[in-house]
């Protein structure tokens, strides 16, 4: 090998720089279906704050297991991309799992529970002096 390079080159030269090819396996239809699923908001809730530092744009917060949304996925999209590429899409992507904007965790974000709303309303339902509802508000 180094008497091919010697002939080729001659020597003492250093080697060519080889040019960086980078290939897309997945088709651009499938890549398409993929944004569009996750631009749904029954799929995703969209952070108004954070962002994503590779790509600047804003963190997608999952609304249910990726198990979950696999299965809706291929239900929606039955000539869509494959299962392993989904997960590695959704790995390698600016979506955050088990996270959410209140701070509940994923079980809480299920049931749908919203701690302060449902706070406030049950105090001004069952108390009906104003004093004791400013002191539990």
């Amino acid at each position: 090998m180094a008497r091919k390079y010697s002939r080729i080159n001659g020597p003492g030269r250093p080697a060519l720089g080889k040019p960086v090819i980078t290939r897309s396996k997945m088709s651009e239809v499938k890549e398409k279906e993929f944004q569009l699923f996750f631009a749904d908001k029954a799929n995703v809730n969209m952070s108004s704050y954070k962002v994503n530092a590779k790509t600047h744009l804003s963190v997608l917060y999952l609304k249910d297991q990726k198990s979950a949304l696999w299965e809706k996925f291929s239900a929606t999209y039955l000539d869509g991309m494959k299962r392993t590429s989904f997960m590695s899409c959704l790995q390698n992507s600016r979506f955050k799992y088990k996270e959410d904007l209140e701070g509940l965790c994923i079980t809480c974000n299920d049931y749908g529970y919203q701690p302060f709303e449902n706070l406030i309303e049950l105090v001004t339902t069952n108390f009906f002096n104003n004093k004791i509802q400013r002191v539990c508000i």
